[in-house]
């Protein structure tokens, strides 16, 4: 089992003026709330977890929103995931996971323990949460951990700065996000599928958009 690892790089520099508040206005206006039953292929919940509640923003309307977006993330993101792959690196054909936001409200949301199914996964943070206030990516380090008190058993974790963009493979570490602690926080990420040869879009898991996605 090879060790988690994880690039971060700062891209403020690469975005627009005005680009938080205009993803936190795209997050308030087209939010899309699913109750994601932990059964797909890459959930690593425990057996009996309850439905969880889960708010994103499909990747198909953030690109009619939010164009300059999907331009970065096929053009200058792909660049610098490149950096960090072995294999040529492509985006998403469907625009509806390429890039999609991912919302937590209050202390009552974490977002599912899983794995995932593409090569490299990139998170954009639209919001900061330093140490105390919740909302951290929690990585397992043990492949066969299936649950949350698994996952932390053993484990890296990151907290959110706004404006780091990071890559990372998890297809083998289970990971989900802690719960914020105050009731009037809110997070906000972008989360960006990238593919290899080896591991192609082709080979998304077809229940997967039926799990994540209202739609």
């Amino acid at each position: 089992m090879a060790p988690f690892v994880w690039h971060g790089f700062d891209v403020r520099g690469m975005l627009p003026e005005k680009w938080r508040e205009e993803l936190l206005t795209i997050a308030d206006a087209y939010a899309q709330e699913k109750m994601l039953v932990p059964t797909s292929l890459t959930s690593r919940e425990a057996e009996g977890t309850p439905p969880i509640k889960s708010v994103t923003v499909p990747g198909n309307i953030l690109a009619e929103q939010a164009p300059w977006l999907l331009s970065t993330y096929h053009g200058p993101f792909r660049d610098l995931g490149q950096r960090v792959s072995h294999e040529r690196l492509s985006t998403a054909r469907d625009d509806l996971y390429g890039a999609v936001l991912n919302i937590q409200y209050g202390t009552d949301m974490r977002y599912e323990c899983h794995v995932d199914s593409n090569p490299l996964q990139g998170l954009l943070y639209v919001t900061d949460h330093p140490q105390g206030d919740g909302g951290e990516l929690v990585v397992g380090h043990d492949p066969a951990a299936h649950s949350v008190p698994e996952v932390d058993a053993d484990c890296s974790v990151i907290h959110p700065v706004a404006g780091h963009l990071l890559f990372f493979d998890a297809r083998q570490h289970p990971h989900y996000v802690r719960a914020l602690t105050r009731p009037d926080a809110r997070r906000v990420v972008v989360a960006m599928n990238f593919y290899t040869p080896t591991s192609p879009e082709t080979q998304r898991p077809t229940d997967l958009n039926d799990h994540l996605f209202a739609t």
